[in-house]
């Protein structure tokens, strides 16, 4: 035998092609080197704006933006009818809005549940946890999650996201007050000078500098009557910040992210188009228009979910798409609009009875509509924006009043065709989303309705970032109120543990096998070994039947069924495990069903079963011996708080061989149907 014979011809195009690819590179790197030493000197040197704005200047720049149209609140002749509509619609909401906004001007924020007052000076690279602070040093060299410290860099970024900044101006914009015009500035400022391009915490990530760059535009809009503002000397101040944060955009946006890439190009579009009049920004403007719009019809998918999978990231992505839409309205063609409008048709039915939305996948709260950091995990906002840009009575029949977002955005035009609208309930009670693998049910649309979200998803795409070890996990609302939750986030960055902990399988209402997740675990955000899904879903009258199969734990099979009807008067889980004949044999110690209740459920445990509020009664079957334990864990509705609630665990007492029939019942009944309106 030749031994030669064991080794691969060598070819030069496989050499040739690793030394393109490399050189590639070397190039890509010194290039984008060489952009960011031309940003950073643009602290210092005038030589950029010089070269983009040959025969502009400052005070021509200063009447374009004063004299721009594109919301209603930025139209001087609409300012009377917002005022009056605000105190009709919104006194209640603009009263808080107010007190808000003279916490801003004392120096007090909340950021998610932590509070900060600066007495002296304001430190924009504060942590938030101890006394630990971010380095001043080039932006590209500072590490996310520092060695040995237990600090979560999405703290420093919400409070360089500046989205308490509209608040000032909503209160110049009612009042006239000018001590919210000096407190804008003296942030403004303030944060500009300890701030210089490319450098410190606030300059790594393009959607921190867009959402910054976004609040800084809808906040200036207030203030045009303000002398403290609109002068030449701060108006020169702030739009050399403003391009430097827009050079960024252009010259550093992500790729080949989700809402990352949605989120820089929004930025950078809304600047070039605030300033389309200046001959550089309109191709600016048309560079950025065509790439968010390519981005609507690739992140969206046919069912009108957006495809990382995540229903927090869904409302971001549609809050930056609605707001293009108010841009682009006689330009933004059907197709897009369509696209746009069918996440509308996602968020109206997966609403839970409160007006809050499942926490599927990751959640951080992050928003870009205006005045709406004192309102966490709500839609109605939002969703009332949509009942006027596509005239759609139901969801102006979910989100219930006008609000404060579309009488200042829309105006007049947009309170006629409010008011216009005929309010109607939504025509869907249910609705399987097939590329999403969601599916949602209500038996009406009732306050006190019930209510039940199956996620029979797969992780979402790439790396699955945002995506959690769920499949098969469920949500249930019983007369209007929580019994089954998700258990939400907490926090992205605080700890390796609790990170992985909110996204485990364990943190979930389903079957797991010796405690591991369905994928496995690659970073801070990412998953690798992704499995593979079947899902089906059959409606026959009113019997409806959902299953899910999928590989999740490598040398098992999980199977779940779940028997329902339209009234949602019983439900029926079926849950087996199966072991995978291409798997390798593996030592079974721990087999358990999870089910996570709301903070405020109160159980009581019987032999074979639970009670639930005095009003649900869940009761087990299964041939294999089990356990039902009571226990506590937690669960985080907004990030970076989170509840300690009542969990069930069932525990099976199992061996390698009784596998062939391992399978629990779960029957989810009214105790007493008369008392109820289980069966309405």
């Amino acid at each position: 035998m030749n031994l030669l014979s064991n080794f691969k011809p060598f070819k030069i195009s496989k050499l040739l092609k690793k030394i393109r690819r490399f050189i590639r590179n070397l190039l890509i790197r010194k290039s984008l080197q060489k952009k960011r030493e031309i940003l950073r000197n643009s602290a210092i040197s005038n030589k950029i704006f010089k070269k983009i704005y040959k025969n502009s200047n400052i005070e021509g720049i200063q009447k374009i933006f004063f004299e721009n149209h594109l919301f209603a609140y930025s139209n001087e002749k609409e300012k009377e009818f917002l005022i009056k509509k605000i105190n009709e619609s919104c006194s209640d909401f603009l009263r808080d809005c107010l007190n808000y906004a003279n916490n801003i001007v004392n120096n007090d924020f909340t950021i998610f549940e932590k509070k900060y007052s600066a007495d002296d000076e304001l430190d924009w690279n504060h942590s938030f946890f101890t006394n630990f602070r971010w380095s001043f040093i080039k932006s590209e060299k500072i590490m996310k999650h520092p060695l040995n410290k237990n600090v979560d860099i999405k703290y420093v970024w919400e409070l360089n996201r500046h989205q308490f900044l509209p608040y000032l101006g909503l209160a110049y914009y009612y009042t006239g007050d000018e001590k919210y015009a000096k407190a804008f500035k003296y942030l403004v400022l303030d944060w500009i000078s300890k701030n210089p391009p490319l450098y410190g915490i606030n300059w790594i990530s393009g959607l921190e500098v867009s959402l910054r760059l976004t609040s800084w535009l809808f906040s200036l809009f207030f203030f045009k009557s303000s002398n403290e503002i609109n002068n030449v000397a701060f108006f020169e101040k702030i739009f050399k910040s403003l391009f430097q944060h827009a050079y960024f955009l252009r010259k550093f946006y992500e790729r080949k992210s989700f809402n990352h890439t949605v989120g820089d190009l929004f930025g950078l579009f809304f600047f070039s188009k605030v300033f389309e009049k200046i001959k550089v920004m309109k191709k600016w403007e048309k560079k950025s228009y065509k790439l968010l719009y390519n981005e609507i019809l690739r992140q969206i998918q046919s069912d009108g979910t957006h495809i990382e999978q995540s229903i927090n990231y869904h409302r971001f992505v549609l809050e930056f798409f609605t707001l293009f839409i108010i841009l682009n309205e006689e330009k933004l063609d059907r197709k897009a609009k369509k696209h746009i409008e069918k996440m509308y048709d996602f968020l109206i039915l997966i609403i839970k009875p409160d007006g809050t939305y499942p926490l599927i996948g990751d959640n951080d709260d992050g928003k870009v509509l205006f005045l709406n950091c004192i309102k966490n995990n709500s839609v109605l906002e939002l969703l009332n924006l949509g009942s006027i840009l596509f005239n759609r009575g139901d969801l102006k029949f979910i989100s219930k009043k006008l609000s404060l977002s579309s009488i200042l955005l829309l105006g007049e035009k947009g309170f006629k065709l409010y008011k216009n609208l005929q309010e109607r309930e939504p025509d869907k009670r249910m609705n399987f989303f097939q590329d999403a693998g969601f599916f949602v049910m209500r038996n009406s649309w009732a306050v006190n309705s019930h209510y039940l979200f199956v996620d029979f998803s797969d992780f979402g795409p790439n790396n699955a970032s945002h995506s959690h070890s769920d499949i098969t996990n469920i949500i249930l609302c019983y007369n209007g109120k929580n019994i089954i939750n998700d258990s939400g986030t907490y926090s992205y960055n605080l700890s390796w543990e609790d990170r992985n902990l909110y996204r485990s399988s364990l943190a979930h209402n389903l079957l797991t096998v010796n405690f591991k997740n369905q994928a496995k675990i690659k970073n801070w955000f990412a998953w690798e070994n992704l499995p593979k899904v079947k899902r089906l879903v059959l409606i026959n009258g009113d019997k409806i039947k959902l299953a899910c199969l999928h590989d999740g734990y490598v040398n098992y099979f999980v199977e779940r069924i779940i028997l329902t009807n339209k009234n949602l008067s019983e439900i029926l889980i079926k849950d087996k495990l199966l072991p995978n004949p291409k798997g390798a044999k593996e030592k079974l110690e721990n087999v358990n069903i999870f089910l996570h209740f709301d903070k405020e459920v109160k159980i009581k445990k019987l032999n074979d079963s639970v009670v639930i509020n005095d009003e649900l009664k869940f009761r087990f079957h299964s041939k294999h011996k089990f356990s039902i334990i009571l226990d506590r864990s937690y669960y985080s509705p907004h990030y970076g708080l989170r509840f300690e609630r009542p969990i069930i665990k069932i525990n099976f007492k199992v061996n390698n061989n009784n596998l062939d029939k391992l399978e629990l019942i779960t029957k989810i009944t009214a105790i007493d149907n008369k008392k109820t309106n289980i069966s309405k």
